[in-house]
Formats: structure tokens, sequence, C-alpha cells
């Protein structure tokens, strides 16, 4: 999930101009496409740190950090945050990787697990 802020510039060509966000729609999926990427869905948010929400099925990591990349290039957003999401199997199998390393890790405070 990618979460962006544009910039002053480009919120006030929206302003003046509200469909080229829908107009963006078409742009987005070839951009991200592009990239190896497919877009899931996208919202625009409601608060005023990001404007936008896309999920994007990037086929790994270095794709969605070009796009974030290629984004912050253009000068359209001000800020953005790459968030990984896992699906439930990817959950299950992080669980499973991490059982045998929960009794090895313990916080700095503590003392070494016996």
């Amino acid at each position: 999930m990618i979460l962006a802020r544009y910039t002053q510039d480009v919120v006030k060509t929206i302003l003046e101009d509200p469909q080229a966000v829908i107009a963006r729609d078409e742009h987005a999926f070839k951009f991200y496409g592009a990239l190896g990427g497919t877009v899931v869905n996208y919202w625009f948010t409601r608060d005023i740190e990001y404007n936008f929400a896309v999920v994007v099925d990037f086929p790994d990591a270095e794709a969605a950090h070009a796009a974030v990349l290629t984004g912050y290039s253009t000068g359209a957003f001000v800020e953005g945050k790459v968030i990984p999401l896992a699906s439930a199997e990817e959950m299950v199998g992080a669980l499973k990787r991490a059982a045998p390393a929960v009794h090895l890790f313990y916080p700095p405070q503590a003392t070494a697990a016996e």
C-alpha cells in the first residue's frame, strides 16, 4: 500500500479542475503496470497527512520502491509511505518461520532466556 501527499501545486490544480483526479486513473494504471504492478484499488483519504492510498500488487519490493522514487522525482508528492501488506497465508508463513526464534529473543531489559 502506498500513501502519498500531493505538493501544493498539485492540490491547486485538482481544486481548479476536480475531474483531473478521474482522468489520472488510466495513467496511474499504466504507470504501475510499467513497473510490473497491478492496481488492486485506490482511495482518497479524508485526512491532511496523506491525500491518497493505493494498493498495488507489485512483483517485488524493488518495484514498489521504484514507483515511489518515480513519484518523488516528478515533484508531484512531498511525502509518501510504502506499507507492505501480507495475505493471511503469508502471515501464517511468517508466524511459522518466527516460531523457532521466539524462545531466543528477549527484550533489552530482560536477562537471557534460560
